[in-house]
């Protein structure tokens, strides 16, 4: 592509590494927001977390992680103690081990549609085949071509449309997934964005019976520098050796990012998580009022994930926008390559990340605004 250098624009994550060294930057989902006091404060107490981390037990560190970032998010029931949560360096290891481990039983899995394209990128590398399930009919408890599927796999929330599947839709998955004897993976990176009435997935799947797998992530919340953590859990009954594919891949993770993740944790549940909360909601307005009267628009759905769609004006598409974007110092995501099953569905699309400050977010605005608005003035002018 033109004016992208010598980096081929082959999937999302390439799109988002040209925006890491210049210009206004709401291309990837990473949080970088200023941290909050309470976290400056945490980072201020780095020698002694380090200095600790050195001389603890790692499984004690390991466990105390888990159990206080998951336990922050309302997962109570999550299997720490039982050894079936395991951690990784990111959520896109994770993936990768779980998506080595369904082979070779699980050949046709049903995908959300649509969804970040490293997940069908990771999956089909590994030799599956893929269904796109389409979110209206998840959100109402389907799943459609079920008699086609060894496996399902959600993204909850969804990325980058923000979609909530519902506890009771979840739960009628889990059971037909149940009765079908077909497991359920289950991406749920954009956990913390949820309601603060989120209900426990691992309580309500492990009472329909499912097989389940569960990639958390915390990496999508603190501001950390890529300091992050995956964590791959798993039910009683999991069949696939996810022990024996992840230790092909690592000895362990950072004892001192543990520690880090169990610091912000704690600090996300005393009032953190609504402090990214109201960043988010606040972005979003600022977005959709800089969009007013320009043909341009947010999604139509509430959401309260840190990503959000705006949809472009009929007369535009996703990549000639992004690339008058990015000539003008803004990068956002073309979002064709989300709908991996059908791309010209994206073209009607750009993402644009929330997790910010304001003041970029305005900034943002104002660009987009300027352009949409040229667009149409461009546009009556050749018609008039």
């Amino acid at each position: 592509m033109s004016g992208a250098g010598s980096l081929a624009l082959t999937n999302l994550t390439k799109y988002e590494m040209l925006a890491l060294d210049g210009g206004l930057n709401v291309s990837d989902g990473h949080p970088r927001q200023s941290l909050s006091p309470t976290q400056h404060r945490i980072l201020q107490r780095m020698p002694e977390i380090f200095a600790r981390a050195a001389e603890e037990q790692f499984a004690e560190i390991e466990r105390r992680a888990q159990r206080t970032f998951l336990d922050s998010l309302g997962q109570f029931t999550a299997p720490v103690e039982a050894g079936r949560v395991h951690s990784s360096y990111a959520s896109s290891v994770a993936m990768d081990v779980v998506a080595r481990s369904l082979r070779p039983r699980v050949r046709s899995i049903g995908l959300i549609h649509p969804t970040f394209d490293n997940i069908p990128d990771l999956l089909l590398g590994w030799g599956h085949q893929l269904v796109p399930l389409e979110e209206r009919a998840l959100t109402e408890g389907e799943i459609p071509e079920l008699h086609r599927l060894d496996a399902v796999f959600l993204t909850v929330p969804n990325n980058p449309t923000g979609t909530v599947i519902g506890t009771e839709a979840l739960r009628r998955i889990a059971v037909t997934c149940a009765d079908r004897g077909i497991p359920l993976i289950l991406d749920t990176c954009f956990r913390g964005f949820a309601p603060q009435d989120r209900p426990d997935m691992y309580a309500l799947l492990d009472e329909t019976g499912v097989e389940w797998i569960m990639i958390e992530d915390t990496g999508k919340l603190w501001p950390l520098l890529e300091l992050k953590l995956g964590f791959i859990s798993y039910s009683r009954q999991c069949s696939f050796d996810i022990v024996e594919n992840l230790s092909d891949v690592l000895l362990s993770v950072s004892p001192f990012v543990l520690s880090l993740v169990t610091e912000f944790a704690e600090d996300a549940r005393k009032g953190g998580y609504e402090q990214i909360h109201s960043l988010i909601r606040r972005n979003r307005t600022v977005l959709a009022e800089a969009l007013e009267d320009t043909g341009a628009s947010l999604a139509s759905h509430p959401s309260g994930v840190s990503v959000t769609l705006v949809k472009l004006p009929d007369h535009l598409s996703s990549r000639p926008v992004w690339r008058e974007l990015r000539r003008a110092g803004l990068h956002t995501l073309p979002c064709d390559p989300f709908f991996w099953a059908d791309k010209g569905q994206g073209e009607r699309y750009l993402r644009v990340a929330l997790s910010r400050d304001t003041p970029l977010i305005e900034k943002a605005g104002a660009l987009l605004r300027d352009y949409f608005l040229s667009q149409r003035l461009g546009t009556t002018s050749r018609t008039a």
